[in-house]
């Protein structure tokens, strides 16, 4: 059982970190100023990374009990994931320089990067056959 949490939580942890020096290397080949940012890219990938991993182990969780409401889970937690990132990305949002564009596309490219991840894992565990 614990083996099936270490698999899954490796996966993601590999996809985020390169996932992340991608993104990082397109910042540092087209020199875009990330200086400004409300939030630096380790932070958001930490507050996505991290939160992926608890939708991910709770997910692995409620297939145990019930694989029929797995589903009904993952939507109700990318519900939450998504009110908890309008709060923090709601500052973001309420800046009005030039630079901003940038950080609000960022932010919201992350959010649907993620969300990808998590739905594709999510489907890989439904499919698994046990």
């Amino acid at each position: 059982m614990f083996k099936k949490y270490i698999k899954a939580i490796g996966v993601l942890a590999l996809i985020v970190g390169i996932i992340y020096l991608a993104h990082k290397l397109i910042f540092s080949i087209f020199k875009l100023n990330q200086g400004a940012f409300t939030y630096s890219l380790e932070k958001l990938y930490l507050f996505f990374g991290a939160f992926s991993v608890v939708i991910e182990l709770i997910l692995i969780r409620v297939k145990e009990k019930n694989i029929d409401i797995v589903g009904n889970v993952f939507l109700l937690l990318t519900l939450i994931k998504m009110m908890v990132c309008f709060g923090f990305g709601s500052s973001i949002l309420k800046q009005e320089t030039e630079d901003n564009s940038l950080q609000k596309w960022n932010f919201l490219i992350l959010f649907l990067v993620f969300l990808t991840i998590e739905t594709v894992l999510t489907i890989k565990t439904l499919n698994k056959k046990e």
